[in-house]
Order: C-alpha cells, then structure tokens, then sequence
C-alpha cells in the first residue's frame, strides 16, 4: 500500500507541476518577453509617437506601422544579447520590476527617467520613496509587474546545445537587423524628421533610457577616477571683519513661482512674510529640475551651461569660500541631504523632538536657527536652511492642520487622481506654510540687536507641475521641462541698520530682468561680504546696491 501511495502521490506532483509550467524554446521566451515590453511596457512611447506622427499634415500608415516593428526588433536583439543560460531569467525578472516602476512613473507623473531623474532615484531617502506607495501603484504594479513575473517563473525556457543555440539566435538577431535595414533605408527622412521634431520620445524608450542614464550615473560615480579637490580660492578675506553679520539663506523645496502672491497669483499665498516687505525678483529660472542638480549648482561658480554634478562635489563652493575666509558656516537640514554642499560645514538635522511627524514639519528649523543666533561665536555667521518645503507627491504631509488653509485639499499620495482643485489646494497649503516658516525666520532675525547686520535670502531649488498638460511633481529633462519646474521664487531682506546693503537699494532694484540661479554664487558672496577671486560683479544680484564689495574686489584681484 505504501508503495502504490508514493507512486499515485509523485504522479499527482508531476502532473500538478507540468500543468502550472510552460515550456518553451530561448528564441520564444524572447520574442514573448520583446512583444511584451512593446505593447505594453512602452505604452507611452507608443502613443507619443502615433501622436507625432499622425498630427502631421501628410503621414504614411505604413510609417506608423513600422515603428512597434522596428522597437519590437531593436527590443529582441537586446535579449539576445542577455540570452545566455544562467543570465536570461534572472535579468528579465529584474528589469520587468524596473521597467514596470518606470512604466508608472512616465504613465502617472509624465516623467521620463534620464541621467538627472536617475542621479535624483539613487539620492532619494527611504521616507522620500515611500510616499510614493499608494494603492493604486501596488495594483499596478501587481497587474503589470508581479503577475508577469509570475508567468516568467513559471516558464521552463529550453536550451540547445551550445552551437545550436548560437545558430539560432544569430538567424534571430540577422533577421531583426535585416529587418531594421528595410524599415531605415525606406523610412529615413520620417524618422530623422520625426525624430528631431520630437526629441522626448527617445527618452521614453523602456527599459533602454533608464539603463543608458544609469550607467552614465554609476560610471561618474565609481569609475571616474576623481580629481584632486580643487581650491578657487585659497585666500579669501572679509571686508568688514570687525563687523558683526549674519545671513540666512533658506533653500526652498519644490516652490513654484506661479503660486507666489508674490508673483502676481491671486490667492494670498505670501500673507505671513509681507508685513516684511521683502524684495521679490519675478524672473528666476532653476539651474535643474531635480534637487540632486540644483542645490549643488545653486552653490557652485559653475553655471547653469556647464554645470558638471561631479565637479562641482570636487571644488569648493561658496560655503566652503565663506568658511576658508573665516566664517561660521551652518546648515541645517530638513531634506533628504545638502547634496554634499555642505560636507565640508557644520551641519545639523532638527531633533526628532521637535518633530511631531516624519519628515518633520519645517517648523523643526526654527529652534536650531534660534539656538545659532543666540551663540554667535564669530563676527560673521552663514546659516543655510533646508527645507522639506513642497515636496510631493505628500503636498498634505508639507503643513500642520492649522495650515489647511484651502480646502478640499488631496490627500493622498496619488495626485493624478486628485481634481484640479483639491491638487491646487494642498499645494497652495504648502507654500503658505513656508511662507509661515521664513517668516519666523525673519522674526528672529528682526529681534537681533541693531548693532549685528541681517540679512535673509529664500530660494527655491525647482519648480512643479501641477497636472498641467499632464504633467506632475518634477525631474523633467531640463530642455522639456515646463516653466512650472523652472520658474522659481526668489526674495531678499535685510535688516534697517545694515551698514553696507541698505533697505532703500534693494526697494530700487528692477525685478523683472531674467535671472537664474548661476547669480546666487556672487550674490552670497557679496551678502555674506567675502572679497575673493572668485567673485563676478556682472552676475551679482547686489552689484548696485555694494560698491564697497566692487572695490574690494577689484584690489584683492
């Protein structure tokens, strides 16, 4: 009896497990998996290009037909080059989990996961990531990822012998560039045309941009053989050393010009930082799209042009300048990271405290700043704040209920489901709340002694998209980016006594002219009063309001 069970039992497993397995040859297993990411992994490749091509005044159905052709075939001779025995099961499991999050991300949000996107996910914190978790992404990502995922497991791929396999997936991968060369040499000047016209297409290709992107991060990351550290200047002195100063610059994350009452937009979203009469300048443009780029180049001499990430973490920045001339420099964070601004400086977090959520509410800054300002240990103080600011896709986690001052609001991290009005609601929130925080920060900068000169900056690092043309939070690549990421606030007080910037020269400056961020590296340099090499006159906010600093300047050169 035993033995009849034990036969009746492996006949049952066997049957049982060949009936949830499939089977199938290497060059199937591609072909599946190459059709799968073509009509559905590259979903938004597809429609911007049946979009582009079919706006066209004249266009050729066969055109069109033979882009999923050509992606379908460019996509079968990329898993054939991964289609070795133990490496194509693993990297396909791999990939699809990748490419699906991707998938969502660019279906969602509208972004498209280029080198900045890339630097901006390897830099995100684990708090920053899981606002990002919401049901409907886990129902997604089950459908498009977990139960294909499932099936690849599921599948027994079959192997040749080594020579046969090699045979066959070279009839394969000539058949595909035989293939391609019938679609270029017949379709060229549509596709160059096209391709010119359209350049955001290409950056949509999953999973080939986001594997271009992340190799360029990880070869500047780990294969670059780094420079030595580089000093601009080594000698940097203070104009008035004597002179008791401090600056605060606030570092604002993800604000938008567009919903400044500053700016001109109809809600009184600067209420609380008015009654200080700060100086707003209208046209200012982000150095990046992505936090991981602009606070770095927003501290950096490089500008917007030539801004290089990994030479900018190589050299010393403004802070560094402002320390090396005898400053006491600070920052505090409330963000992911200075993004290494500030690795050379003193640096702080909020304690935990003061928080009464995580990521604390940007109210955590203020005891640290008035801790600072009641020790002043030099004659001259920099002290950078960086804020949690806006940061989405959590605009309701941004501001403490007191602040919940538009309703309805969205609260939920899947905004795209959010109407227009809840969405702008929170946002709006968020920048009121800010303008809540800095406006404390001017209060105690206020309450300083006559004697000590104040001044005060905020700036934004980027900007967000709001749903407009589809598009949401931020990251773009900056040459499509919208002006919603780009067009940043900026404004800047200083306190009645101040000996060498006066209240009078700063109402009189002209806010309309365009500026960047590429200003702020002089501009700091002449808030905070350093004569350097490094300085530029023609790229300083300030410039009409400091002579003293120009001459300085021009006898230290």
């Amino acid at each position: 009896m035993s033995c009849e069970f034990m036969v009746v039992s492996q006949f049952l497993r066997t049957g049982i497990n060949k009936r949830f397995y499939i089977t199938c040859s290497a060059n199937v297993f591609i072909i599946a998996l190459a059709s799968y990411y073509c009509l559905v992994i590259n979903i938004p490749f597809m429609q911007g290009a049946f979009t582009a091509i079919t706006t066209l005044p004249a266009f050729s159905w066969l055109f069109l037909l033979s882009v999923p052709l050509l992606l379908l075939c460019l996509l079968i001779i990329f898993f054939s080059l991964l289609s070795s025995r133990w490496l194509l099961k693993p990297v396909s499991y791999i990939l699809l989990l990748c490419s699906c999050a991707a998938l969502y991300g660019t279906l969602n949000y509208g972004v498209v996961f280029d080198y900045s996107m890339i630097q901006n996910t390897f830099e995100t914190d684990s708090q920053e990531a899981v606002s990002y978790l919401n049901p409907q992404f886990m129902l997604f990502f089950t459908l498009f990822a977990l139960l294909p995922l499932l099936i690849l497991i599921k599948t027994n791929v079959r192997f040749s012998p080594v020579t046969q396999e090699l045979l066959s997936r070279s009839k394969l991968v000539l058949g595909c560039l035989a293939l391609i060369a019938v679609i270029v040499l017949s379709f060229y000047a549509d596709y160059a045309a096209t391709g010119r016209n359209n350049q955001l297409l290409k950056k949509e290709l999953i999973p080939f941009q986001y594997l271009s992107s992340g190799y360029k991060y990880l070869r500047d990351q780990w294969l670059v053989t780094k420079e030595p550290f580089k000093i601009l200047d080594s000698t940097p002195t203070l104009i008035t050393p004597a002179q008791t100063q401090v600056t605060v610059i606030v570092v604002g994350e993800t604000a938008r010009a567009a919903n400044f009452a500053y700016q001109g937009y109809a809600r009184d979203t600067n209420r609380y930082t008015r009654p200080f009469n700060v100086t707003y300048m209208n046209n200012v443009a982000s150095c990046g799209t992505a936090t991981a780029v602009s606070v770095p180049c927003m501290f950096s001499q490089q500008q917007h042009t030539n801004f290089s990430r990994s030479e900018a973490d190589n050299q010393q920045n403004i802070l560094d300048i402002a320390a090396t001339a005898g400053v006491d420099v600070l920052w505090i964070d409330n963000n992911s990271g200075c993004k290494n601004v500030c690795n050379r400086i003193t640096t702080l977090t909020p304690d935990d405290s003061l928080c009464t959520q995580q990521p604390c509410y940007d109210e955590a800054l203020l005891a640290p700043l008035r801790r600072k300002l009641a020790n002043l240990s030099q004659a001259n103080t920099v002290i950078v704040l960086h804020m949690m600011g806006s940061h989405g896709p959590t605009y309701f986690q941004r501001y403490p209920d007191d602040f919940r001052l538009f309703t309805p609001t969205c609260d939920r991290s899947d905004i795209q489901n959010c109407t227009n009005e809840q969405l702008v609601n929170t946002y709006d929130n968020s920048i009121a709340y800010s303008d809540y925080v800095n406006s404390q920060v001017l209060q105690q900068l206020s309450e300083l002694p006559n004697s000590i000169d104040k001044n005060f900056i905020y700036v934004s690092d980027h900007g967000e998209s709001l749903g407009e043309n589809g598009a949401y939070l931020h990251g773009f690549p900056y040459s499509f980016a919208p002006a919603e990421q780009t067009h940043v606030p900026l404004y800047i007080w200083v306190g009645k006594n101040n000996q060498r910037i006066s209240q009078n020269c700063l109402r009189s400056l002209d806010s309309q002219p365009a500026y960047s961020h590429d200003i702020l590296f002089h501009t700091l340099a002449n808030f905070i009063g350093l004569k350097t090499s490094t300085y530029e006159a023609q790229l300083d906010l300030l410039n009409t309001c400091n002579t003293l600093n120009n001459k300085a300047v021009s006898n230290h050169e």
